[in-house]
């Protein structure tokens, strides 16, 4: 004999009737137990603050990475603008 949403699993030989928790039930009343029910409300929370954390930690990035750029560009100027002269007659000084 069998019932309305029962399913059979075979493990190693032996039959396992399974029987469906939500046979019976309307989808209006799925919906309202769904609603209710709190059980992945931290795996939410946990996932939109690790996506908000990683979009701040992209930002952060690329507002260090334009400045590192900057200053570089600016350092190879400067020391370009430099000749050997100058760089050897402020060497001399220093023991």
């Amino acid at each position: 004999m069998s019932f309305a949403g029962e399913s059979r699993l075979k493990l190693d030989g032996k039959v396992e009737t399974l029987l469906d928790p939500l046979e019976g039930q309307t989808m209006i009343k799925f919906f309202k137990n769904f609603r209710k029910d709190e059980a992945g409300a931290v795996t939410v929370d946990w996932v939109v603050l690790t996506a908000a954390v990683a979009a701040l930690a992209g930002v952060v990035y690329t507002s260090i990475a334009d400045g590192a750029a900057d200053l570089t560009a600016s350092t190879a100027t400067y020391m370009g603008g430099q000749d050997s002269a100058t760089i050897a007659a402020a060497g001399a000084g220093t023991p």
